[in-house]
C-alpha cells in the first residue's frame, strides 16, 4: 500500500493492524489508538498531515516506521517536489488562527460546567449553530474534546488544539463554508425504560460510570458495547444524560432508553 499526507489513519490499520504499535511508537499523543473505541472515532477522520499535527512530529516519521511493515511512499510528482507536506508544513497552524481577531472570537470555558458533574453538549451545539463564517469557536476545557470534534469536524468545520498545560486545552471551531444547522442524530427512543428491562432482563450487562471524570464515562460504555452480544443490553448507571454520547450510539446502530431517577442519578438502557 501507497502512503501520502492524505492517507486516513484507519486505511493504514486496516492494512495492517501492527501499524497501531508502529504509530504509537513515534509519539506518546498517539497512544489512545491502542484504545478500540477512540481508535474507531479518530482514525477515519485523521490523515497522516492531520495526526503529525496533532503529534508535532513530520509526516516522514510516519513513513519511517511504516515502511518495515511493508507499505510504500507515493512518488513525489515532478512538477511538485514539495506535494508531500514537510514538517515545516505540518506544524503551521491553519490560516484562520494566523489571522485570529479577538473581536471575532466567541470563548465558551466549560471546565466550571464539568466540574460541577453538568454536560456542556447543548450548550456548545447552540453557539455551534450560531457560529457564523467570520467567527471562532474556542472551547476552554482540561481535555481534548475528541467527542466534539468528531461530531463538528465532519459537518464542515476546520479544528485546531493548543495544549496550553497539564488542565489547561483549548480547542478552535471554524466553519469551512456557510453551512445549515448542524443536525445531530440521536438514539434515544420513546420506548417505555421498564418495559425494555424486562424485554432484556436475561441479558442485561452493567456498567457504572457515576465516578468517573469526563470523557471516561463516554470511552468506557462505547468500550463495553464493543462486546455486547446482538440479543444483549447495557444497563449504565450514570449521573447524568450523556449527550456526547447518543450521536456516537446513533452512528454506531444502537438504541437508549432514560429513566431520569433524580439529582445526578440516570438510568441508560442500550441495545439494538
Amino acid at each position: 500500500m501507497e502512503l501520502s499526507a492524505t492517507t486516513r489513519i484507519s486505511t493504514i490499520l486496516r492494512e495492517n493492524p501492527a501499524a497501531i504499535e508502529a504509530i504509537v511508537s513515534i509519539n506518546k499523543h498517539f497512544e489512545k489508538l491502542r484504545n478500540p473505541v477512540l481508535r474507531k472515532v479518530l482514525a477515519s477522520r485523521v490523515t497522516i498531515a492531520d495526526a503529525a499535527r496533532i503529534g508535532k512530529c513530520r509526516v516522514e516519521d510516519f513513513y519511517e516506521k511504516l515502511q518495515p511493515l511493508g507499505f510504500s511512499v507515493a512518488s513525489t510528482p515532478t512538477h511538485n517536489k514539495r506535494a508531500i507536506p514537510m514538517e515545516t508544513d505540518v506544524l503551521e497552524r491553519p490560516a484562520f488562527m494566523e489571522n485570529l481577531k479577538a473581536t471575532d472570537t466567541i470563548v465558551l470555558d466549560v471546565r466550571e460546567t464539568i466540574a460541577k458533574g453538568d454536560d456542556p453538549f447543548l450548550q456548545i451545539m447552540d453557539v455551534v449553530n450560531k457560529l457564523s463564517h467570520e467567527q471562532v469557536l474556542c472551547i476552554v476545557n482540561t481535555f481534548e474534546p475528541i467527542p466534539l470534534i468528531a461530531i463538528v469536524r465532519p459537518k464542515g468545520f476546520e479544528y485546531y488544539t493548543e495544549t496550553l498545560g497539564p488542565n489547561l486545552v483549548k480547542t478552535y471551531f471554524k466553519r469551512e463554508g456557510v453551512g445549515e444547522k448542524l443536525e445531530v442524530a440521536n438514539s434515544r427512543t420513546e420506548e417505555n425504560f421498564d418495559e425494555v428491562l424486562a424485554r432484556y432482563s436475561d441479558t442485561l450487562q452493567h456498567i457504572d460510570v457515576r465516578q468517573m471524570e469526563m470523557p471516561q464515562p463516554m470511552v468506557s460504555i462505547l468500550s463495553a458495547l464493543e462486546t455486547l452480544p446482538k440479543d444483549g443490553a447495557l444497563y449504565v448507571h450514570h449521573r447524568k444524560v450523556p449527550q456526547f454520547l447518543l450521536p456516537q450510539l446513533a452512528e454506531r446502530g444502537f438504541k437508549v432508553s432514560i429513566k431520569e431517577v433524580g439529582p445526578n442519578e440516570v438510568y441508560l438502557l442500550i441495545y439494538r
